[in-house]
């Protein structure tokens, strides 16, 4: 699968969380620690079906983190926090 699947289930799985949260206005409204928090669940539920001998589950719940981190990011982004290019000279994000 490339590149651009995978990214366009992503956007599929936004699709459905704004429809069913109720998009912008609803993300909007959500802190970031729970966002976080949410991003942690749904990865851990992602590591138990990998520990499961579960890969399509745990595949699944991967997506619908990387969705959840959109939505976090996009959230942030309405707020004005941060920027959408790496400071110059950075090979962008920086892992602590």
């Amino acid at each position: 699968m490339s590149e651009m699947n995978v990214l366009a289930e992503v956007a599929a799985e936004r699709t459905r969380q704004d429809a069913q949260w109720g998009g912008a206005e609803h993300d909007d409204a959500v802190p970031l620690d729970t966002f976080v928090q949410l991003i942690m669940d749904y990865a851990g539920w992602a590591r138990a079906k990998a520990r499961e001998g579960s890969p399509v589950e745990a595949r699944q719940r991967l997506v619908q983190v990387a969705a959840l981190a959109v939505a976090a990011t996009e959230s942030l982004s309405r707020r004005g926090v941060g920027t959408a290019t790496p400071p110059a000279g950075s090979q962008g994000i920086v892992w602590e």
